[in-house]
């Protein structure tokens, strides 16, 4: 046993008519707890510092918001392996055979972009905004566990599971969108055609079964950690 591990995520299931994108504004340290599942098709994008992944650019996983950021810091360290090391303080701008040169301007601005991104991780900076956005909307962000807490001890106390219905998370803002051209052309959406690619031998021509119809899945506006979810309130 190598005792290797991972978290990542593979979604499945029926294909969206719309893609999603959801906007956090985290503020506090709570905000950092909440559960994060992001698809392996979803973009991510964190303004404060100019920063965008584009959509596949990171693996599926479930995680917080603080592991999604932190994962994020350590794909851009390891993405330049000439920022740490005698690389990173030992460098010659010239060939003229002096003393080593003080750091680049551009190493200097790239170090302080991770550090300023690993203090978002680290809850040294608030507020700022993080975004994902999936064509495919299987990425999710959940509540606070405060939240999520309540709500649950609500649902137990009811007996029913209305109080979710009803539930709005101001921190969390949710928008559906027509995914463009490029974006089907790149999930193999364009071309996909699983019916009457073939005849049946009826008179009539294959039976169209619905299959080629993307689906208008529940409403993916209401995110919360319903009472399935195996964390139970304590």
């Amino acid at each position: 046993e190598c005792g290797f591990k991972s978290n990542e995520v593979k979604c499945g299931g029926a294909i969206p008519r719309f893609g999603t994108k959801m906007i956090l504004s985290v503020t506090t340290s709570d905000d950092l707890a909440r559960e994060v599942l992001k698809s392996d098709t979803a973009g991510i994008r964190i303004p404060e510092l100019d920063l965008t992944l584009e959509e596949g650019g990171l693996d599926g996983l479930y995680t917080t918001v603080e592991g999604l950021v932190n994962k994020m810091h350590e794909r851009l360290r390891l993405a330049n392996p000439f920022g740490s090391g005698d690389a990173a303080t030992k460098q010659h701008l010239t060939n003229d055979g002096t003393e080593f040169s003080a750091p680049a301007p551009s190493h200097v601005r790239y170090k302080n972009f991770l550090q300023a991104l690993k203090d978002l991780a680290d809850g040294k900076r608030f507020p700022f905004s993080l975004e994902l956005k999936d064509p495919l909307s299987n990425s999710f962000i959940g509540p606070t566990h405060a939240d999520a807490t309540a709500l649950l001890r609500q649902a137990q106390r009811e007996g029913t599971n209305h109080c979710y219905d009803s539930y709005s998370d101001k921190g969390l803002r949710i928008e559906q969108y027509v995914r463009t051209f490029q974006q089907n052309e790149m999930l193999g959406l364009n071309d996909m055609k699983t019916e009457g690619y073939t005849q049946d031998g009826s008179a009539d021509g294959p039976t169209n079964y619905g299959t080629d119809q993307q689906e208008d899945l529940p409403e993916r506006r209401v995110h919360i950690r319903g009472p399935d979810h195996p964390n139970e309130a304590n």
